[in-house]
């Protein structure tokens, strides 16, 4: 696949936007912090924290992306809100931070389901082990807490993904009634499509081929963006009429903005990427557990797309977006 949560050779995120990163982590406790019992102040807390406060330090890692960084920010901001002393800090990409999260330096992390699943199973048996990560969360879940270290869990997975998808222009899907994958697949038999993705592309099994094997799409051409995985070459094309169909990303505001149309991936050949909190085992229930699971249950797709809209195509800051999501939604 080519999300840029799998691969730590793309360097700019889908949107084009970089955020600064450092390679080391920062000082913090690493035992994870604690979550103590019933405070005095206990009533004077949010629902969210379970009626009780947390305590100790907790360092909430994120990827540098914008996404991600906002992920972070709402994190850090409910579990300060429940006592703990929590910050964040940005890393290249999951191969910097990962280490740091088995040894305990990195407390949280917003993660990806199926993209970690992948991730940890490449490291454990192989970058040519077959993939564990499925088109159905739960199945994905499960096979990535069977594989996870001792020290870490996932807690609960939201609804709101971010991974691989397709888009058409708009005006193509509605001349011709299309909104699934399914439909432009029997459009393609009569009208052969043309397909935009990066040059892997054309020979991986979640792209050309398997849109091949899995729905039975006809290509008339691949037309490649080189190393553009769903970024702006690949909005161009489509925009253009370069080509008919084109990878990007299924939570980029762009996609939206250039009036492009994601397609219903209705026979799920995209894995499970749901966002999910990586914690140290330490976090896994109690306090900590309760105020990141009350924001996972708020992260539907919609919700999603807004936060990344409001960071990237809005410009506000992810602190201030992360603040208010929260008064939106948790207050």
């Amino acid at each position: 696949m080519f999300n840029r949560r799998r691969s730590s050779t793309v360097a700019v995120s889908a949107v084009g936007v970089v955020l600064a990163f450092t390679a080391a982590a920062c000082g913090s406790s690493s035992s994870g912090g604690s979550d103590g019992g019933t405070s005095p102040g206990a009533n004077s807390l949010p629902a969210y924290c379970g009626g009780q406060s947390g305590s100790g330090k907790v360092l909430v890692g994120n990827a540098g992306f914008p996404e991600n960084v906002t992920l972070a920010n709402i994190y850090v901001d409910v579990l300060k809100a429940c006592g703990y002393d929590a910050s964040t800090k940005s890393f290249a990409n999951r191969e910097a931070y990962y280490e740091l999260v088995k040894s305990g330096d990195i407390q949280v992390v917003p993660e990806y389901a199926a993209t970690l699943t992948d991730f940890i199973n490449a490291k454990d048996n192989g970058a040519k082990a077959p993939s564990k990560a499925s088109g159905d969360i739960d199945t994905t879940i499960a096979h990535l807490r069977a594989e996870l270290p001792s020290g870490l869990a996932v807690l609960d997975a939201a609804t709101a993904t971010d991974k691989n998808a397709f888009a058409v222009k708009k005006s193509f899907a509605t001349a011709n009634n299309i909104t699934t994958l399914s439909e432009l697949a029997t459009y393609s038999k009569t009208h052969p499509i043309s397909l935009a993705g990066p040059t892997e592309c054309s020979d991986r099994p979640f792209c050309k081929p398997g849109l091949e094997s899995t729905y039975g799409m006809k290509f008339s051409k691949f037309v490649s963006t080189g190393t553009d995985a769903g970024g702006p070459v690949t909005l161009k094309d489509l925009v253009r009429g370069k080509a008919d169909l084109g990878l990007v990303f299924s939570s980029d505001p762009n996609v939206g903005n250039k009036d492009l149309l994601v397609l219903d991936d209705d026979k799920s050949l995209q894995a499970s990427d749901n966002i999910v909190p990586l914690v140290a085992s330490s976090l896994s229930t109690g306090v900590a557990a309760s105020a990141l699971n009350a924001v996972t249950a708020k992260l539907d797709q919609a919700t999603l797309d807004a936060l990344n809209k409001a960071v990237i195509i809005d410009h506000g800051t992810s602190e201030e977006v992360a603040q208010q999501f929260i008064a939106q939604n948790l207050s």
